[in-house]
């Protein structure tokens, strides 16, 4: 790899395309001055579009091509920010495109407005004007909430309120990232470094068990001494979830949160039920890495050290490319022959640039390329990185070229699924062509990780998550020493009895930041126990399924999660796939035994 290189010196191949979307700033200019207007006029129609079928239909097309035009408009603006963070005309354009998204929030939010008129009423308005037909689905999900809401002026209050309500997490944001100090460690080396959150993650996996040990113990003490402020700011966050709850006569907290996309809370109970059946496999995968460590007693912080030397084969942008286009060809030539325009068409912004943002994520809109952002330094990560981001914009084209612009998004409930579906297909392909037991090791042991860190973890913090708003949904009051002791059960539950549950981890929790989203951790489970279903069945080649996968890809956001699952026959109101994406994980880790013994 040549060195970090200035934007400007960054080859015209090795970046995206985003001049597709605008060529120039003024090009952007005149769309964002298109939106202002736009708002300005749909404003005036807000006051009549429930009077008849035309005005309604009219103002819905309208806000319809509205989002996609402020869509257009911020993206753009997000992925040339993003090219270089140091940019400031691009920071002000980002700037402006995020004010013009408050803007419209708040004059055009009319879903107040729909759900105080009868339901046959506006039933009635989709049966008279046949253009209002592809935003049924749009419309009906509306009109779920009717008994959910409040009245205008009252919904118009506490949207006012929001930013100062959800104000909490971004209280222990800036305490955690900004204000918190955790001293020093020795490194190594012996050196002597600053311990930081960013950096612990470094230390947490050293092969030096001091060092590993040093880092865990230090984090954690720092969090202890702060556990009274951030459970304050925590349970404000479960409060205002637990209030709206209420208010919007919901059942629980999970019930408002599954809500949206139509999800019962038995599902969330029954992926941890069949988590916590298969505990004994992850038992003893904790067993393995203690026998392979070589260790009389297995502590928490020995649990990121890989027992496997990781993949020191450097992979060229080519190779990584050449790697993921031959691991998903089973999915068939359609697919692949569209997977390759994201490398002739610029969908891809490779390597690190001076000042360019750090990760990788995929982008886009109905009306642009489905982008990708890259940091691609040759390792074997870089490749995983590669085929997951691709799944996300394979599934966003593919949405987007069948769909109206209404149903094309999909749920963040779907969101992962492809993304890790194409992980898991190239961890297979590197697994079938590892060129020996080492390698193959390491993709075993990487694919094992994966699933103790996205199923069990992510299970265990959706235990624990439920656990602090069904108190407050019974007014108990949330207090440190109450949640850190349910923590620290928890993970007494989840290592088992072979692993020693160091005292520090009550505290871990505390550091958690999506517990300030309410039951969002779920879905990553969820996620890629559903992956692990399609990838099963499309290495099995079972009839017909591959052409059901890519229907379900196809088929955006234009019915209820659940009901779009059941294209590729996952049924999501029993276990099966929980099940089955455990039966995966003991595979795994059987076939990771063998060829250590």
């Amino acid at each position: 790899m040549e060195k970090v290189l200035d934007r400007s010196a960054v080859r015209k191949e090795d970046t995206w395309d985003v001049e597709s979307v605008y060529k120039e700033i003024k090009d952007w200019q005149k769309d964002y001055e298109k939106c202002i207007e736009k708002i300005n006029t749909l404003e005036k129609k807000k006051k009549t579009f429930l009077k008849n079928a035309t005005n309604f239909k009219e103002f819905v097309i309208e806000s319809d091509e509205l989002e996609r035009l402020l869509e257009k408009v911020y993206v753009y603006a997000n992925l040339k920010s993003n090219e270089d963070m140091a940019n400031t005309t691009y920071q002000e354009l980002l700037g402006k495109s995020s004010n013009l998204y408050q803007i419209y929030s708040e004059k055009m939010n009319v879903i107040p407005a729909i759900l105080k008129e009868k339901k046959e009423k506006i039933e009635k308005f989709i049966t008279e004007e046949e253009e209002l037909e592809p935003y049924r689905y749009m419309i009906e999900t509306i009109l779920r909430y009717q008994g959910h809401n409040l009245s205008e002026k009252e919904e118009k209050i506490i949207s006012s309120y929001n930013s100062v309500l959800s104000s909490a997490s971004k209280t222990a944001d800036m305490l955690m990232d900004a204000d918190m100090r955790f001293g020093n460690i020795l490194d190594e080396d012996e050196k002597e470094v600053e311990l930081t959150q960013s950096n612990y993650g470094i230390y947490i996996r050293s092969k030096n068990r001091r060092v590993r040990k040093d880092a865990f113990l230090k984090l954690h003490q720092v969090f202890a001494s702060f556990k009274n402020t951030l459970t304050s700011t925590l349970e404000s966050t479960v409060k205002y979830h637990s209030t709206t709850a209420r208010l919007k006569n919901f059942n629980s907290s999970l019930d408002l949160a599954l809500f949206s996309d139509n999800i019962p809370t038995s599902l969330y109970h029954n992926l941890i039920q069949v988590v916590h059946n298969n505990l004994d496999s992850l038992y003893e995968y904790f067993a393995i890495k203690k026998d392979k460590l070589g260790l009389e007693e297995y502590h928490l912080y020995d649990g990121y050290v890989t027992t496997i030397p990781s993949i020191s084969k450097k992979y060229s942008f080519e190779e990584g490319k050449d790697l993921v286009i031959n691991a998903l060809s089973v999915l068939g030539e359609d697919y692949i022959n569209i997977l390759k325009q994201a490398f002739t068409d610029r969908w891809i912004d490779k390597y690190p640039n001076r000042g360019k943002t750090s990760g990788a994520y995929s982008s886009g809109t109905y009306d642009t390329k489905p982008f990708v952002l890259l940091n691609y330094t040759e390792d074997y990560n870089d490749v995983s990185t590669l085929a997951h981001e691709l799944g996300h914009s394979m599934h966003s084209y593919l949405s987007n070229k069948n769909n109206n612009h209404t149903n094309a998004s999909y749920s963040i409930f779907l969101a992962e699924i492809a993304s890790t579906v194409n992980e898991l297909l190239l961890s297979y392909y590197m697994e079938h062509h590892a060129k020996d037991s080492d390698e193959k090791l390491a993709i075993l042991n990487e694919r094992l990780d994966t699933f103790k860190g996205t199923v069990f973890r992510q299970t265990m913090f959706a235990e624990f998550e439920l656990y602090m708003h069904e108190l407050v949904d019974k007014n108990e009051v949330l207090t440190a020493d109450k949640l850190c002791d349910k923590y620290y059960e928890l993970n007494k539950l989840y290592f088992g009895n072979n692993v020693v549950v160091d005292d520090e981890i009550r505290y871990e929790w505390l550091r958690i930041p999506h517990f300030y989203r309410p039951f969002y951790v779920y879905q990553y489970a969820t996620g890629l126990s559903i992956a692990s279903f399609i990838a099963k069945n499309i290495l099995e080649e079972k009839p017909g399924f591959r052409e059901k996968y890519i229907t379900f890809l196809s088929s955006g956001g234009k019915n209820d999660p659940l009901e779009l699952l059941k294209i590729i026959d996952v049924d999501l109101t029993d276990t099966k796939v929980f099940d089955e994406a455990m039966e995966m994980f003991t595979k795994t880790k059987d076939t990771f035994k063998q060829l250590q013994s």
